[in-house]
């Protein structure tokens, strides 16, 4: 069972990469890979990384490459965040940039005696 997942993991990551080759050139050819790409995952259960997966629209399924199928910004307003825009369905995803989440440890006061 694993070798499956290992083979899946492979082959999302070659058609990934070669959406991104042809992101410039052909783009109608990055969509296709991208749309291959998440079938496959759907299909062998196996999750994209989080790398991978800001590269995919959550609404149309089209691979937005920055500056080529996206527009990307840095918003300053309330906590700093990435907006990135699909140029084709206007679909916008945000990412929270700056301090991580803390843990959550105990912050009861303690007395020192």
């Amino acid at each position: 069972m694993s070798n499956v997942k290992e083979l899946a993991r492979l082959m999302l990551d070659g058609l990934l990469q070669l959406a991104v080759e042809n992101a410039r050139e052909r783009p109608d050819l990055s969509d296709r890979y991208a749309s291959m790409a998440m079938r496959l995952s759907e299909r062998t259960r196996v999750r994209l990384s989080k790398d991978w997966k800001h590269l995919i629209c959550g609404s149309c399924g089209s691979f937005i490459y920055p500056g080529i199928g996206s527009r990307v910004r840095v918003v300053q307003r309330r906590a700093p965040h990435v907006v990135v825009t699909c140029l084709r369905c206007g679909c916008m995803k945000r990412y929270a940039i700056g301090k991580t989440p803390t843990s959550t440890e105990d912050k009861s006061p303690t007395s020192e005696y």
